[in-house]
């Protein structure tokens, strides 16, 4: 059981991370289209000023959806930890015995 806890949680890791990098690479060639400098603090408040005006459902959507789609999974990965460790599993984070 405790191997199964721990795929899901490193695959809910690696989905979360899937998420924010294609969310990320998509509203950077969106800004680009506009001429948007999404590097500088001003081209990003424009970035999400486009993501809540709905400017593009696709960004929006996606940059929604990452953004709290990533919270909520955080939010599951931890729920399982605390579930796992309840049960009795040991879920070792930099453990250098383990190599």
């Amino acid at each position: 059981m405790c191997d199964t806890i721990q795929f899901f949680r490193i695959f809910l890791f690696f989905v979360g991370w899937l998420f924010l990098t294609v969310s990320v690479i998509y509203a950077n060639r969106c800004s680009k289209k506009k001429g948007i400098n999404m590097n500088t603090f001003s081209g990003m408040l424009e970035v999400w000023g486009m993501v809540f005006r709905f400017e593009n459902k696709k960004l929006s959507i996606m940059l929604l959806t990452s953004a709290y789609g990533g919270a909520v999974l955080a939010i599951v990965i931890l729920i399982l930890t605390h579930w796992g460790q309840s049960q009795g599993c040991v879920f070792p984070i930099n453990d250098r015995t383990m190599r």
